[in-house]
């Protein structure tokens, strides 16, 4: 951890650096050199191209940032994310439009590769005997995730019917822009933001809940879709680069347009699923045993 300064994008990467230095030299130090590096997101990618050529061994990259979908990185940064990729054994994407959109940004092949759920972990809920009807969305509080357009949504269709909740997981800068929203459309009975939760809490909530809903603007793969849909809850996403590849049938959730939020919302009330359904298709598609069985084979 360290004091990061927003926009300051070079003095960050050279205090990673500097840190990232010290850490791979004590892992060293206990474990001896590996035979590969795996990096998430390019933004460490100045420490591995160090330990290449520095140690002589060979990294691969998995990105994940929304920055190249919302493309807020200067040219310089992106540059720089080239470097990396170039230099890169492989690099892979966690959605299929995500690397389709690398691939076309970069000139170069990235290849899909999806993150993994801990199955183990989130298991599926018992069957509901509750009248609530209970939406969850869990994130970061802040625009990009745009929990602002999912309450208001809420609120025109559901204010005043206390059948239908909707409960907000997490923490950040829009907590309470989004508490006042609440306030002033006096649905404050109905929408709860819940804050920061341990682990444990999140997988007990989920396991409370009927529907998932991710309203995001901007999505590279959407991992909280995975989560509650090990614990066999439906789900309901707008388009935004990462839930098409993981909402991919009908049985599953529904998928749509960001215009089309309020209908996704009725639609998703009035259908029934099969939570084994769900969960099955977790573990055939996210799970860990599928996923590191991709990934050894790129290392190999």
């Amino acid at each position: 951890p360290f004091l990061s300064i927003p926009k300051w994008f070079e003095r960050s990467q050279k205090i990673r650096l500097s840190l990232g230095k010290q850490m791979f030299k004590k892992y060293i130090a206990y474990n001896g050199k590996p035979d590969i590096v795996h990096v998430h997101s390019f933004l460490i990618g100045e420490l591995a191209l160090w330990i290449k050529e520095n140690y002589s061994i060979p990294f691969v990259i998995t990105e994940h940032s929304t920055g190249f979908s919302r493309r807020i990185y200067s040219q310089k940064t992106v540059n720089f994310a080239k470097k990396v990729f170039v230099n890169s054994k492989a690099c892979i994407a966690v959605s299929e439009p995500f690397c389709n959109l690398m691939s076309d940004l970069f000139k170069m092949p990235f290849q899909y590769i999806p993150n993994v759920v801990d199955t183990s972990f989130f298991t599926l809920k018992q069957k509901s005997h509750s009248d609530e009807f209970i939406f969850l969305n869990i994130g970061h509080l802040d625009k990009k995730k745009n929990q602002a357009g999912l309450i208001k949504t809420f609120s025109n269709l559901f204010n005043g019917n206390q059948k239908y909740q909707l409960k907000i997981v997490g923490q950040g800068i829009e907590f309470t822009s989004l508490q006042n929203l609440i306030n002033k459309l006096n649905i404050s009975d109905q929408v709860h933001l819940l804050g920061k939760k341990s682990r444990d809490e999140v997988k007990e909530i989920i396991h409370r809940s009927d529907c998932f809903v991710l309203a995001s603007k901007f999505e590279t793969f959407g991992v909280v879709l995975i989560e509650a849909m090990s614990c066999g809850l439906s789900v309901l996403s707008t388009k935004s680069g990462g839930p098409e590849s993981i909402i991919t049938n009908d049985a599953l959730g529904i998928l749509c347009e960001h215009d089309e939020l309020e209908k996704g919302l009725i639609d998703i009330t009035n259908k029934v699923f099969d939570p084994k359904v769900i969960r099955n298709y977790v573990l055939n598609n996210f799970s860990e045993k599928i996923i590191f069985e991709k990934l050894i084979r790129i290392y190999e």
